[in-house]
């Protein structure tokens, strides 16, 4: 009977530690290589993951975990591979060749030389076999190619892991990995044109002077959003199109941050039924805003608001602690680019609407009032003015880009009218803003109490 499991962790080829696993205890240790703690450009794999002491199994467990899809795409890696979803180990064996950040799982390749050998290795996607995956993904699961299943990064919507090299789309092996996330339309048919939607979402929010992931949209012809992954460095080649190495960058979510399971990225984890509904030890803002792990405190914080602040602007009901990250700069964190912002709130009840993490006391995006913004401030220990000021600021920028980056020739005419849909959600926000924020400051610290 095997009493125990390993896998080597790398990155870039240099030995980083070793994963332990019990199966009939269902224990994980981790281990650093003591070589990896005397490199000058190491880091922890989490602040719950040190090199001081060791961590318990079921922090290993949740950091783990916190790397797997969900959803649909879980029961496809499941299926495919015949394991169960509950097996991490398993799931993490298969999977962990390139998860998000700078890791890298084999059971196999223990020596730097062995990755450093690998080739690179492109298996080119046409326009056409791509566009008919996309539209056969019913029958045939998107994220599986060639038998294999390449999708290992977290969340619930199709997506493909891609290396893209000018016009040319291609699936990476050997020494390459992925430079993008590619994202099809959505089949819910609920959740129409949201290649468009996040396209406008990320743009704007750039425009209003937040860190986010480049992205672009392409159709071929079924519209695609392509995400440049902020975890990963490239060198091109003399063309500045072909890439001749990724260097990959470790990046954590809010839930692995903040030591949480991915069943609580949700501030109200166990839902908002009555007899739960005050039950909030998910992730909020008030946890990610007190992390103590920052290398620069200021920075990070301001930040924080301005992400949560775009989610008021585009009424992003769904934005929560999976959809944070940050990178890993030895053992301290610095706040990663924005990612996955869209306008939930224009697929009015066709999808919830509760906030994933609350302002003040308030779920509810029509009822957030400058009482609530001001509890917000309180909770999470910044000033009530920077709330007020930024509030402002992001206001009066979204009267002047919302309506420009509409008129972008990258929609179709269908795609112009929700986006303009959009943007009138936007300027409403932009507008309440406007009213609500020199109210903030105002409201006497006493009742907040």
């Amino acid at each position: 009977m095997i009493k125990s499991l390993t896998l080597h962790v790398h990155c870039q080829g240099h030995p980083v530690g070793r994963l332990e696993f019990e199966p009939k205890a269902n224990a994980f240790s981790f281990s650093y290589d003591p070589a990896w703690e005397k490199q000058p450009d190491s880091f922890v794999l989490s602040p719950h993951i040190s090199f001081e002491a060791q961590a318990d199994s079921l922090v290993v467990k949740r950091f783990l975990e916190n790397l797997l899809p969900e959803g649909r795409a879980l029961d496809i890696v499941a299926h495919t591979h015949q394991v169960s979803k509950n097996n991490v180990y398993a799931l993490i064996h298969e999977l962990g060749k390139e998860p998000v950040g700078a890791l890298s799982f084999s059971p196999d390749i223990a020596n730097p030389a062995q990755y450093e050998a690998l080739v690179p290795l492109r298996r080119p996607i046409s326009n056409k076999e791509l566009s008919s995956r996309i539209r056969d993904r019913e029958t045939t699961p998107f994220p599986v190619w060639d038998g294999k299943v390449r999708l290992s990064v977290a969340g619930y919507q199709d997506k493909l892991q891609v290396l893209v090299e000018g016009n040319q789309i291609s699936l990476a092996d050997g020494s390459l990995a992925s430079t993008h996330i590619l994202k099809p339309e959505s089949q819910n048919r609920n959740t129409p044109h949201m290649v468009a939607n996040e396209h406008y979402c990320m743009t704007l929010a750039s425009a209003l002077g937040l860190i986010v992931a480049p992205v672009s949209l392409r159709r071929i012809p079924e519209p695609i959003l392509l995400i440049e992954r902020f975890d990963r460095q490239l060198v091109l080649h003399n063309d500045t199109q072909t890439v001749m190495s990724v260097r990959r960058r470790h990046v954590i979510d809010g839930c692995q941050a903040l030591d949480l399971p991915v069943s609580m990225k949700y501030e109200r984890y166990l839902g908002n039924g009555r007899d739960v509904r005050h039950i909030r030890d998910g992730v909020s803002y008030e946890k990610l805003f007190k992390l103590n792990t920052f290398n620069d405190p200021l920075a990070a914080k301001l930040a924080i608001l301005r992400w949560a602040l775009i989610q008021l602007l585009l009424g992003n009901s769904d934005a929560h602690g999976k959809n944070i990250s940050f990178y890993v700069r030895g053992e301290l964190l610095d706040v990663a680019p924005f990612y996955d912002l869209v306008s939930v709130r224009i697929y009015g009840k066709n999808i919830d609407q509760e906030l994933a993490l609350a302002f003040g006391d308030t779920f509810e995006l029509d009822d957030v009032g400058a009482f609530d913004l001001a509890d917000f401030a309180q909770r999470v220990g910044i000033p009530a003015a920077l709330v007020s000021r930024e509030m402002t600021r992001l206001a009066k920028a979204a009267r002047t880009w919302a309506p420009k980056i509409a008129q972008l020739p990258d929609y179709s005419p269908d795609e112009r009218v929700f986006v303009e849909e959009i943007v009138a959600l936007v300027l409403k926000q932009a507008s309440h803003f406007l009213t609500i924020a020199p109210q903030v400051p105002k409201i006497d610290p006493a009742l907040l109490a």
